[in-house]
């Protein structure tokens, strides 16, 4: 007994000294200056790095505190990050002059923030315009945790996991809540137009009569159309954020973090009655 107290205050000691090592995180850009047709290259480092392989998330945000734009980035194993904010004057969310700010955050364990500036803003028409894509490319991390503008808990998908095609000008990004089985895009149509969104199974599957549920803005909305796993929806200006609900969607770590739970209090019981047992007098 005297030995097993001896490593549970070791093993102790080296969970404190762990929960409260400081983390530290660093940003930087190319430029401090910009027109609204650039794109800002970041860097910046972490120390220490989360073995978790935790990314770093990027809000884009402008002078009246709106988000322009969020991603994510990989650390490699160094600590050093790097990724890119492609500027779109059509974007009205960064079509004017001003300082923008560009906040850096690791999981909860350090947050940065830098400003750049700005100009040369540029008059753009009216004229709607069509955009064919694959869903955030390039340094998005697929399954991994982010809180969103509303303060949610979803899980952002990287390129080609969804296959869309718009006339809305809305730069949309497509993440995956598995607590309510659905996608969320997050967008801002410069004009009106329509989003078709392609939808694989292996990312959410439909209901039990083949139809998935669209909710725009919080309001459910009939408005759409559904061809197999095929939908086209109405992108008007205004609209914020679209929300496609099925049967199913990953990933579905909740679902996985329960089931570990239920294994571990099962083994805690087991081993606690093999312990009682043994304590038990043998005449």
């Amino acid at each position: 007994m005297p030995v097993l107290v001896a490593i549970l205050i070791l093993s102790t000691t080296g969970l404190a000294s762990q929960a409260f090592a400081a983390t530290t995180i660093t940003i930087n850009t190319d430029k401090d200056v910009y027109d609204h047709t650039d794109i800002v290259t970041i860097t910046g480092t972490v120390d220490p790095v989360d073995e978790n392989e935790i990314p770093i998330s990027i809000l884009f945000v402008n002078q009246y505190d709106s988000i322009v734009s969020i991603d994510q980035l990989f650390v490699n194993s160094d600590g050093s990050w790097s990724g890119q904010i492609v500027l779109n004057p059509k974007n009205n969310l960064q079509s004017e002059d001003g300082v923008y700010e560009i906040r850096a955050s690791y999981g909860n364990f350090a947050s940065i923030a830098l400003s750049i500036e700005l100009t040369n803003a540029v008059e753009t028409s009216e004229a709607e315009g069509t955009e064919v894509g694959t869903a955030v490319t390039g340094t998005a991390v697929i399954g991994t945790d982010v809180t969103g503008p509303s303060g949610e808990s979803f899980y952002k998908l990287a390129g080609g996991q969804v296959d869309y095609d718009e006339t809305c000008n809305s730069n949309p990004a497509f993440f995956a809540n598995a607590d309510d089985d659905s996608i969320v895009i997050y967008l801002d149509p410069v004009n009106d137009g329509i989003l078709t969104v392609t939808l694989h199974e292996d990312l959410i599957k439909p209901f039990e009569d083949g139809t998935f549920a669209v909710i725009v803005n919080n309001q459910e909305m009939q408005d759409f159309t559904q061809v197999g796993n095929t939908l086209t929806i109405p992108c008007v200006v205004g609209t914020e954020k679209i929300e496609i609900h099925g049967s199913w969607a990953i990933p579905e770590f909740g679902v996985i973090a329960a089931m570990i739970l239920a294994v571990a209090i099962v083994s805690i019981i087991v081993v606690t009655a093999k312990t009682k047992l043994s304590l038990v007098p043998r005449y």
